[in-house]
């Protein structure tokens, strides 16, 4: 093993979190849900999978996340923020 390939190891060994899981387009499964369902429920599904492993690529469990829908992305902290506020002012109660 040369030099380089020791150091590429070595990194991958201290730093397996950025190695990204590659999806295979000819996977039978894959292939099957684009023939079911058409490619925007297969790119969803390929999507989620690569979330859900950039999180916790060693167990696969889900974390909740604030999402935008109007804007169709991750909320921000500011809009979360907002939204509790929003929420705290709505649901205290009037006293009188």
């Amino acid at each position: 093993m040369s030099s380089i390939e020791a150091s590429i190891c070595s990194e991958i060994i201290a730093h397996p979190h950025l190695l990204q899981e590659v999806l295979d387009d000819d996977d039978a499964k894959l292939k099957l849900l684009r023939f079911e369902y058409g490619d925007d429920v297969c790119n969803a599904v390929k999507t989620a999978l690569m979330e859900i492993n950039m999180y916790n690529p060693s167990e696969r469990d889900l974390v909740p996340e604030f999402w935008n829908f109007r804007k169709g992305r991750k909320a921000t902290i500011k809009e979360v923020l907002y939204l509790f506020g929003h929420m705290e002012m709505t649901t205290k109660r009037r006293r009188g």
